[in-house]
């Protein structure tokens, strides 16, 4: 038989699950992902680090994605 604390852990999950995912939608197809972050979220191929990028290019536009989708969620 199922328990109370069983049935309010999973409606818990349930809950916080809808919320994230509905964040992470809206933050990444309405409102949060720019194109610019979008592009830049790439890392540097071996070559283009070879030839001087930083290999933590697209480091700062991973950071903003994720801070919008924070925010929106």
């Amino acid at each position: 038989m199922t328990s109370i604390e069983h049935v309010a852990t999973l409606a818990t999950f349930g809950a916080v699950w809808a919320v994230l995912a509905v964040g992470h939608n809206l933050a990444d197809h309405v409102i949060g992902q720019t194109d610019r972050q979008a592009a830049g979220k790439g890392a540097p191929s071996a070559t283009d680090v070879a030839d001087g990028v930083n290999p933590r290019k697209g480091w700062g536009a991973c950071l903003a994605y994720v801070t919008s989708v924070g925010l929106v969620a």
